[in-house]
C-alpha cells in the first residue's frame, strides 16, 4: 500500500462524508417543512374543560402581542385550524352543544384573517405606486442633469479650448522667442567669425 492509495482512501472518506452531512442536512430541512408548513393542529383543551378560558386567554394574549399583520392574519387562520380540531374531537366524542359557538369563533377568525390579508394587499400596493412614483422623480431628475450637464457642455468645451490654444499660443510664443534668440546669437557669432 503506497502512499496514492491511501490519499485515495482519504479523498474517499472525506467525499462520503461531505454526502453524508448534506443528506442529514436536506432531510432535516424536508422535516423541517413537513413540522412547518404542513403542520396537523391538535386541539389543547376543549370546550367542555373548565380550563378552557386559560386556553382562549393565552391566545387573545398572543394575539395582542403579535405585532405585523401579516403574523396576526397567520396567527388568526391557526385559530380557526383549531377551532374545527376542536368540533371535530368533540364530535367524535359525541358532543354537539359547543358546535354552534365554535363555528362562530371559527368564521369570525377567518374573516378578520382575510380582513388583515386585504390591509396587507393594499399597503403593498400602496407601497410599490409609492416606489414606483419615487423611481420615476429619481429618473426624470437624473435626466434633467444629463440635459443640463449637455447644455453646459458647448461653454465648458469652449472654455477648455480656449484654454487650451490659450497655452498652445503661449508656448508657440515662448518657442518663437527662444527661436529669435537662438537665430540672433547664431548671427551674432558668424558675424564674429567672418570679421
Amino acid at each position: 500500500m503506497g502512499k496514492p492509495f491511501i490519499f485515495t482512501l482519504v479523498i474517499i472518506f472525506i467525499f462520503c462524508g461531505f454526502l453524508l452531512v448534506r443528506a442529514n442536512a436536506e432531510e432535516f430541512s424536508s422535516q423541517q417543512y413537513l413540522e412547518d408548513e404542513v403542520k396537523i393542529i391538535e386541539p389543547g383543551l376543549l370546550p367542555n374543560s373548565f380550563w378552557y378560558w386559560s386556553d382562549r386567554f393565552a391566545e387573545e394574549t398572543k394575539y395582542l402581542f403579535t405585532f405585523s399583520k401579516e403574523k396576526k392574519a397567520d396567527f388568526l387562520i391557526e385559530l380557526a385550524e383549531e377551532r374545527l380540531a376542536e368540533m371535530k374531537v368533540l364530535s367524535e366524542r359525541g358532543i354537539t352543544s359547543y358546535v354552534d359557538r365554535l363555528l362562530t369563533k371559527h368564521e369570525h377568525h377567518i374573516k378578520k384573517a382575510e380582513e388583515l390579508y386585504d390591509e396587507l394587499k393594499k399597503e403593498g400596493k400602496i407601497k410599490a405606486e409609492e416606489y414606483q412614483d419615487e423611481l420615476e422623480a429619481e429618473i426624470l431628475e437624473t435626466e434633467y442633469d444629463i440635459r443640463r450637464e449637455l447644455n453646459k457642455a458647448p461653454a465648458t468645451y469652449e472654455k477648455k479650448r480656449d484654454g487650451a490654444l490659450g497655452w498652445i499660443k503661449y508656448q508657440l510664443g515662448k518657442l518663437t522667442s527662444h527661436l529669435g534668440k537662438k537665430k540672433t546669437e547664431i548671427s551674432n557669432e558668424r558675424a564674429s567669425y567672418s570679421e
